[in-house]
């Protein structure tokens, strides 16, 4: 994604990355100090592949299917790629979320492949805020279940707690009950 806008910060900076997250984010920050400096930066053919592949290439041996859309019907199987994944990679992972620019939001639906941990981690830059949730999945091309589903997070998988106030109302006839006790 090519951003442009004012900026406060300083005029050049490293590149940032965070590999880990889903997608991967990979960012650099370019300011200029005249009027409409950053014409230039038309497309994306203007920034350099900040997450080129690793060379010679070692592929894990797993299969899955990669997509990125703002529709789940821009994800389907049937539109996705087949790709094969890195050696570091060796699950894959379906999921959807929320992307946002600034003031505006957009559904995002993925599709790729992923670590074993499946960490899910949405990007967070200067200017881009995606969050997401999804599963993992072991072997070939087994990411093809809906993208527009639900999904459980980590935290919705622990049983629920019991209120306090249910748990006074269960303790307290028992405690009575035992002071009344001779």
């Amino acid at each position: 994604m090519v951003q442009k806008g004012c900026w406060t910060g300083p005029p050049e900076g490293q590149m940032q990355s965070n590999d880990m997250a889903l997608p991967p984010d990979y960012s650099v920050m370019r300011g200029c100090g005249t009027d409409l400096c950053n014409a230039q930066l038309m497309t994306h053919d203007a920034i350099p592949n900040l997450s080129a592949a690793p060379d010679p290439q070692t592929l894990s041996g797993t299969e899955c299917y990669a997509c990125v859309g703002t529709r789940p019907e821009d994800c389907t199987p049937e539109k996705s790629r087949r790709v094969q994944c890195h050696q570091d990679q060796s699950v894959c992972f379906q999921g959807n979320g929320q992307m946002t620019v600034g003031n505006f939001s957009v559904p995002v639906y993925i599709r790729t492949c992923h670590r074993p941990s499946c960490t899910i981690m949405g990007t967070t830059s200067p200017w881009t805020d995606i969050d997401l949730e999804g599963s993992c999945c072991s072997g070939h091309l087994c990411n093809r279940d809906a993208v527009n589903q639900t999904f459980t997070s980590a935290s919705a998988t622990s049983p629920p707690q019991a209120p306090l106030v249910m748990v006074l109302l269960l303790v307290l006839p028992l405690l009575a009950g035992s002071l009344q006790s001779p």
